[in-house]
């Protein structure tokens, strides 16, 4: 009976030692999943060791426990930043609003992660302040007219301030230039001024052709009496779409004499 009660006890023992084993190894294989970072193609990692920095990782699967490691994952895809408008003043004191769109990829992910916390915020305030300072040094019309003053060369001169961060600046375009307060009060005056300048000329012109082609009728019909009947003809026949004109008989003379002294020739007498 002791050896049955020994046996007992030593299978409880060793059952109990499995379930243990079971647990420590299940608890180690979940953390060593949870560790688990997976870099694609177009990511970069950067691996910390103790809260430094150890290296950087290219793609591949790696593994943070049980070693004191953690890995950043970085995108390396090109980006968009676009920048809001925001107004300022010309050289010549007159408002607007710029925006613009900006073109950038992580170049170095190390500079990324441990330079700054938010390295998309620090260019797109760099933005803001480049755009201010060209703003205020060119004169709202020429800035109307060539917007290319806002951002040429706008891309290379950012390119140390994106570097420090980490970022590589491909592109910047002025994306706006919106008028607002007097300015775009006094750029619609001036377009309401000119198009109506614009449309009097045009009333001018139109009246002076007008005139023009009457007084030019008027010398025809003085030099050719008989165009007058050939005009007043060519109104009585009417035509398709046009309403048929009204006569009215027993009035005076309506037709104008051809040939001189027609019209104070004696009309013959009725027979009686």
């Amino acid at each position: 009976m002791e050896d049955l009660s020994e046996l007992a006890v030593t299978a409880v023992v060793l059952l109990a030692l499995i379930f243990l084993a079971r647990a420590l190894i299940g608890a180690a294989l979940k953390k060593r999943a949870e560790g688990a970072y997976t870099i694609m193609a177009y990511e970069a990692g950067v691996k910390f060791r103790k809260g430094a920095y150890e290296a950087l990782l290219g793609p591949g699967r790696y593994f943070t426990w049980p070693d004191p490691v953690t890995i950043t994952r970085v995108d390396l895809r090109q980006l968009t930043l676009s920048v809001a408008g925001q107004e300022m003043l010309s050289a010549d004191q007159m408002p607007l609003r710029a925006s613009a769109n900006a073109v950038y990829r992580v170049a170095d992910p190390k500079a990324f992660v441990t330079e700054s916390v938010l390295p998309s915020n620090r260019l797109y305030e760099a933005i803001q302040i480049a755009l201010r300072v060209r703003v205020a040094a060119h004169k709202l019309d020429d800035l109307l007219a060539n917007r290319g003053l806002l951002d040429a060369g706008l891309a290379e001169e950012l390119a140390p301030v994106a570097a420090s961060v980490g970022l590589k600046l491909e592109s910047v375009a002025v994306r706006d230039i919106n008028l607002v307060g007097a300015s775009k009060q006094a750029f619609a005056d001036l377009w309401k001024a000119q198009k109506e300048g614009l449309a009097a000329l045009e009333r001018a012109r139109g009246e002076q052709a007008a005139l023009r082609a009457l007084n030019n009728a008027a010398r025809m019909l003085k030099g050719n009496p008989e165009l007058m009947n050939l005009r007043l003809l060519q109104s009585l026949s009417g035509g398709p779409g046009r309403i048929a004109p009204t006569i009215v008989l027993g009035g005076g003379a309506g037709i104008t004499p051809i040939s001189p002294g027609a019209s104070d020739a004696k009309a013959p007498e009725a027979d009686e």
